[in-house]
């Protein structure tokens, strides 16, 4: 009868642990940033962030326009932290401050399927402070940057526990005057 007992919750908790379970139970509030190359956009590394717990999330900048030294700083707004910083530097090439440190590529696990882009309405540029739009390019690649991102376990997370959320877009210009696209990057910016 013991061993009986032994066989059959061993066989309930091999059923109730199956990795095929395609429920997201995640009561932390996390946002997740993947850096996309802007020229070819390839996806470069990222990091997930956990923050103290909100429902809402707005991101709010703080720029200082680089005279010969600027920066940017990405802060969630309702718990007042930041998301991301970094310099800009004119003739020059800043640096990510903030987060100290990005997960590289092959850190991130793929899914199975690709998670469908959602519509272009459904994504929203981050602002530079007082200078909304003009630091974007006219034409924006939704699709090139998607497709970068769109095979990652953490963006299927993602999606599937907040499915109504904006995709956000950052541009990171570290260098500016006669700056190299070749140097920028998309940050993309997910809230669970």
């Amino acid at each position: 009868m013991k061993k009986l007992f032994l066989l059959l919750v061993a066989g309930i908790l091999t059923v109730a642990c199956s990795g095929d379970s395609n429920t997201m139970v995640d009561a932390e509030n996390k946002v997740l940033l993947l850096k996309v190359d802007l020229l070819t956009n390839t996806f470069e590394g990222g990091k997930e962030l956990v923050f103290p717990d909100n429902e809402n999330f707005t991101i709010s900048t703080v720029y200082h326009p680089p005279g010969d030294f600027g920066d940017i700083t990405l802060n969630y707004d309702e718990v007042n932290m930041p998301i991301f910083a970094g310099d800009i530097i004119w003739m020059g090439l800043g640096i990510i401050s903030y987060p100290e440190s990005m997960n590289a590529p092959e850190e991130f696990s793929s899914a199975q399927n690709a998670v469908e882009m959602p519509a272009s309405s459904e994504f929203a540029l981050v602002p530079y402070g007082d200078y909304p739009e003009h630091m974007y390019p006219e034409v924006i690649d939704y699709e090139g940057i998607w497709n970068a991102i769109e095979n990652l376990s953490l963006v299927k997370q993602y999606r599937m526990i907040n499915p109504q959320a904006k995709v956000n877009l950052f541009l990171y210009t570290p260098s500016v005057g006669i700056g190299d696209p070749a140097d920028w990057d998309w940050i993309v910016i997910l809230k669970n």
